[in-house]
């Protein structure tokens, strides 16, 4: 193998490795890395080592690897996405203040989905997130609005059907509660440009009564969204 052939291969291995990180909301211990990317501990080592060093992974204090902010770096230098959050935000935060729901906006990256930013309601009790937190594409409302509109390749026969019904509604629940907060539920809405590509996600996220309260919190904030012309 030649040494062009083997640099791109470790590449591949690398970027390998932080899909799989991003797909476990951004942190796992290296056993689960090395399983889930078909490596061994030996060869899984040697990238962690250097993906560490580079900044893009950072080992917390209980052993896990998290992404790291050069990461978030790399993804605040995409062109246009800092323009879409600063027209995003404010249709978000109007919205917490009409409905107090919590809201948040997620952008498409190069290595998956990222809360950019989050704006908590005026409840007592409600859910914390920080800004720049990796957002699952499975088991989130942010998630399944990416496969519908976003590039998702090779979808299952199950997930083209939510798939045609998310795009049918205009938006997506996640309904299966956050895990450690019973009863958390969120929505999720498309926001596109003029040509029609997903550009940023629309978030409200807390605790509804019932499907009722549901489908009015989504209605509303699939109309506020689609004040926004890009």
């Amino acid at each position: 193998m030649t040494e062009n052939v083997q640099g791109v291969n470790s590449v591949d291995i690398a970027v390998a490795i932080l899909h799989y990180l991003a797909s476990q909301r951004g942190r796992a211990r290296a056993s689960a890395i090395a399983s889930g990317c078909g490596l061994s501990k030996s060869r899984l080592h040697k990238y962690l080592v250097s993906l560490s060093r580079t900044g893009l992974l950072i080992q917390d204090e209980s052993g896990h690897y998290c992404l790291g902010e050069a990461l978030i770096k790399l993804a605040n230098a995409v062109p246009g996405n800092e323009d879409v959050i600063t027209r995003v935000n404010p249709v978000l935060c109007d919205f917490r203040d009409r409905m107090n729901y919590s809201t948040g906006v997620a952008i498409p990256t190069p290595d998956g989905l990222v809360l950019r930013h989050y704006h908590r309601s005026f409840k007592n009790v409600d859910i914390d997130f920080l800004d720049n937190t990796p957002v699952p594409l499975e088991a989130s409302a942010a998630g399944l609005i990416f496969m519908s509109y976003g590039s998702y390749p090779s979808p299952s026969a199950e997930e083209r059907v939510q798939i045609e019904r998310v795009r049918q509604q205009g938006y997506a629940v996640r309904y299966k509660p956050t895990h450690g907060i019973p009863g958390a539920q969120s929505v999720a809405c498309p926001v596109c440009d003029s040509q029609g590509n997903l550009v940023a996600i629309g978030v409200t996220m807390g605790f509804f009564d019932n499907d009722d309260e549901i489908s009015r919190v989504a209605e509303a904030l699939k109309s506020a969204l689609r004040q926004i012309r890009l």
